[in-house]
């Protein structure tokens, strides 16, 4: 069973880090190489994993920036997808090299349609 991962991180301090790692996509699809793409590209999903899963944590004790979070946990998972899709990267390389067993589960990225669900 994986143990759960404690960020510690403050909302500021994951909302910088969404930012920057969202950063990274124009960065791959501005360069030429296909193999630095796909490397680059592996990179930034394997960080966004940690990201995602630290966004999760700060949610389920947030007060008053829960939605902020909860929307850029959701808008990561989206980019994660479109980077796993577009640049074939291979998940089971992220598994390998996740020996602390930290990340959560990461079937999300390849099923439709499971992104958290605004209810209003």
């Amino acid at each position: 069973m994986p143990k759960t991962a404690r960020y510690n991180s403050t909302a500021k301090g994951l909302m910088k880090w969404a930012e920057a790692e969202l950063e990274h996509v124009g960065r791959i699809a501005a360069i030429k190489d296909k193999d630095i793409q796909y490397s680059y590209a592996l990179s930034t999903v394997n960080g966004m994993a940690h990201l995602k899963d630290a966004l999760a944590e700060r949610a389920s004790k947030a007060g008053h920036r829960k939605g902020d979070l909860l929307n850029t946990h959701d808008a990561v998972i989206r980019v994660m997808k479109h980077l796993v899709q577009t640049y074939k990267v291979n998940l089971n390389t992220i598994r390998q090299f996740n020996t602390r067993h930290v990340l959560s589960n990461m079937s999300y990225l390849t099923k439709k349609n499971t992104t958290r669900k605004n209810s209003k």
